[in-house]
């Protein structure tokens, strides 16, 4: 009925079956950290790009403020050259 080959044919089987098994659940834990390190990169990704608008804002703000001194020294070398044709 069984004779040798039949057993070692399910006993390869078998082994076959168990460590498919271990690879297979090994593999899903690394499709699993590689899903925690993505969503820790996309949250970097994300500050870093929140960071990267408060600059852009900020050299806004600045850009907006020397214009506002360059306006100033402006109307004060009007009055200048208004005063120096008085004279």
């Amino acid at each position: 009925m069984i004779d040798t080959t039949h057993i070692l044919l399910y006993t390869v089987i078998i082994a076959l079956t168990i460590m498919m098994v271990i690879i297979g659940w090994q593999f899903y834990q690394i499709l699993g950290e590689i899903r925690k390190m993505l969503g820790k990169a996309n949250l970097m990704m994300d500050n870093s790009m929140k960071m990267v608008d408060n600059f852009g804002k900020s050299f806004q703000s600045l850009n907006g403020f020397t214009d506002g001194v360059k306006a100033a020294l402006n109307i004060f070398k009007f009055f200048k050259k208004d005063d120096k044709k008085n004279e």
